[in-house]
């Protein structure tokens, strides 16, 4: 991350200095060329002037050549010095070419002398003046007799180009630092930070799940850090919870072996008498159910979790069905001193797996015996939404479960350390069960209740 941020940000510094480079000479291009045509327009205006003023002026062969070149060298250094003022040159030079010999205007010339010899009329070159560099328009104006050539020089264009590219380049160079400073600074950051999670995710990854990556500011990273700890909280959990579930199970695969094992010593060495042969039967037969009962909810919840079952759905009556399985428990119930009412008398077509249905109402029945007191009661009732929906309900007059137990009355073994059960026979796996059948049937199930009023559960499907 850092060296991606870093090449970013170089990348970044290269085309800024880039484009600026070529922004500076694009200018400085331009500024020289409006620069040049300005002072050619003002070479042209002053070849136009010095015309208008000499207009009346005329050379006359015969006559005293000095005094009339004294004449017009008079007339032009007003010209020019008129010229000068108004366009605000830095230099004036004009020379006058006779057929024999060349008389300068303006004394002493400086920048003539400094033309290339190829210079001609309506060129602007550029000449070195100490050490400084200088525009020069020429124009030649074609007398009858004579030529006259002006120059004009200005040692500066229009704008200071030199000036604003030191300053636009120094501005960059500046820009430049600040963002690779910038650059480094955040990579550096960003490469802290995530570095922490890295660690983080290394230590849980060893088996610490305790580790936690610091959460600092509010931006993605942060979120990350969150995240992670998030999840690093929820895997401790499922840890804490999977320990907790080992340790139930394996309570409960002890008592029932442990008294399978002392029965079978006794046996064995001959300490049973003929008269306790039958009851001493009765418990290792009571137990042997419940480790098979307990083995089967295992491998069920294992093939649950793992969707490792077939669905094969058919329309079933819902009221019918239910009504069927309540049926098989009444023997249970009336030994237990439980009553149970049905009320699904309405017809109730539903497109469901039933073997998976009738898992599910085992589970949930099940589960009310076992907590339902003796002379209490469990109420099963089906409900129809008319939109091809169904909700079977299955309520007991049990302990009921607290607002804390309740959204986790679903998971393996929560509640079943918390809560004294009537009949202890069981799993403690029955609701897991039910949660993920249900699940897999795409429907929903949810639990109601309430401490010492009662406990429902609501199984939707349709």
């Amino acid at each position: 991350m850092s060296r991606k941020i870093l090449l970013a940000t170089a990348t970044v510094v290269g085309v800024t200095l880039l484009v600026g480079a070529i922004a500076v000479v694009l200018m400085a291009r331009g500024l020289t060329s409006t620069a040049e045509d300005e002072l050619a327009r003002q070479a042209l205006v002053t070849a136009q002037l010095i015309e208008e003023d000499l207009e009346d002026l005329r050379f006359r062969p015969g006559t005293d050549t000095r005094q009339q070149v004294d004449r017009f060298r008079s007339e032009l250094n007003r010209s020019l010095g008129r010229a000068q003022v108004v366009g605000g040159q830095d230099v004036i030079e004009a020379v006058l070419r006779l057929p024999n010999r060349t008389v300068p205007i303006t004394e002493p010339l400086i920048v003539m002398p400094k033309l290339p010899p190829d210079t001609s009329d309506g060129d602007v070159v550029t000449i070195e003046i100490d050490g400084r560099n200088m525009l020069v328009a020429v124009e030649k104006l074609d007398l009858q007799l004579f030529d006259i050539v002006v120059a004009i020089g200005r040692f500066e264009p229009l704008l200071p180009v030199k000036e604003v590219t030191v300053a636009l380049i120094a501005a960059l160079g500046i820009g430049a630092m600040l963002t690779v400073s910038l650059g480094v600074w955040l990579s550096r950051s960003v490469a802290s930070r995530l570095s922490d999670v890295s660690d983080a995710a290394r230590e849980v990854g060893s088996g610490d799940l305790a580790a936690r990556a610091t959460v600092s500011g509010d931006d993605e990273i942060t979120d990350m850090a969150r995240s992670f700890n998030h999840m690093a909280a929820e895997l401790e959990d499922v840890r804490e919870r999977e320990q907790q579930f080992l340790m139930a199970v394996s309570h409960d695969l002890r008592t029932p072996l442990t008294t399978i094992s002392g029965y079978a010593e006794a046996l064995d060495a001959g300490d049973v008498s003929q008269e306790d042969l039958s009851r001493v039967a009765g418990i290792l037969h009571g137990q042997t159910e419940q480790l098979s009962r307990l083995v089967e909810d295992l491998m069920a919840l294992a093939r649950v979790d793992a969707r490792e079952f077939t669905m094969a759905p058919e329309t079933v009556d819902i009221s019918q069905l239910t009504s069927g399985v309540v049926d098989g428990y009444r023997p249970r119930a009336d030994t237990a001193g439980v009553s149970i009412d049905v009320e699904c008398s309405e017809p109730l077509p539903i497109l469901v797996d039933p073997q998976r249905l009738i898992q599910v109402l085992d589970n949930l029945l099940d589960n009310a015996l076992r907590y339902t007191p003796e002379a209490g009661k469990i109420s099963v009732a089906c409900r129809g939404d008319g939109r091809g929906t169904a909700t079977i309900s299955v309520t007991n007059s049990g302990p009921g479960i607290s607002p804390t137990d309740l959204p986790h009355v679903f998971e393996r073994l929560y509640v079943a350390d918390r809560y004294r059960a009537q009949r202890p026979a069981g799993s403690g796996l029955g609701l897991a069960i039910v949660a993920e059948l249900v699940d897999a049937m795409g429907g929903t199930v949810s639990c109601e209740s309430a401490p010492d009023i009662g406990t429902t559960f609501l199984v939707t499907i349709g």
